[in-house]
């Protein structure tokens, strides 16, 4: 999705029909501070409900690995494995991550989403829609602005739109029948 589009939502959330994304300039305030709002809520989401994982290859030197080896930024490393498949043992240190060999080694590891603008997509879990990102950015606005019974009204419905998409979804299964 577009932060355009969650934008827009999110202004029509507010009730400010007289503003649109697309049409509208960057340097007006409001949408800068909504962008920057919406930019919060992708961490959050990525940090505390929905991570987002990706894997690479770096290579190890001297028992150990950069950050700056991974692509995108770390949040926090999942598993390290060698060519063949097994998995090596590791550290997460502050700058980079001890491991206990060296070489090509395949990381998987869950990362925080870059800032957005204006035109760009979304780095969000597919599981989230544009509506639950444009309500938490509402409540995020709103908490800005001063307008706290509204931000609370926001972050509630946020947080009900969230907890739907973390549900795990049950497989329903029936006991297998015999014919009598």
């Amino acid at each position: 999705m577009k932060l355009e589009e969650v934008i827009n939502t999110a202004l029509a959330y507010l009730d400010e029909g007289d503003h649109d994304a697309g049409r509208d300039n960057v340097e007006d305030d409001k949408i800068r501070l909504l962008v920057k709002c919406a930019n919060i809520m992708l961490t959050e989401i990525a940090q505390e409900y929905l991570p987002l994982e990706d894997e690479c290859e770096v290579t190890a030197k001297d028992g150990r690995f950069s950050y700056e080896d991974i692509p995108r930024r770390v949040s926090r490393i999942i598993s390290v494995k060698d060519e063949k498949g097994t998995s090596v043992s590791f550290r997460q240190r502050s700058f980079s991550c001890a491991v206990g060999k060296n070489g090509r080694l395949k990381v998987v590891y869950r990362y925080l989403p870059a800032a957005v603008a204006l035109g760009d997509d979304c780095d969000v879990h597919p599981a989230v829609s544009e509506k639950t990102l444009a309500l938490g950015t509402c409540a995020e606005y709103c908490m800005i602005n001063g307008m706290y019974e509204q931000s609370e009204g926001f972050a509630e419905r946020f947080r009900q739109d969230i907890r739907t998409a973390v549900r795990p979804v049950s497989v329903i299964t029936l006991k297998g029948r015999g014919w009598y």
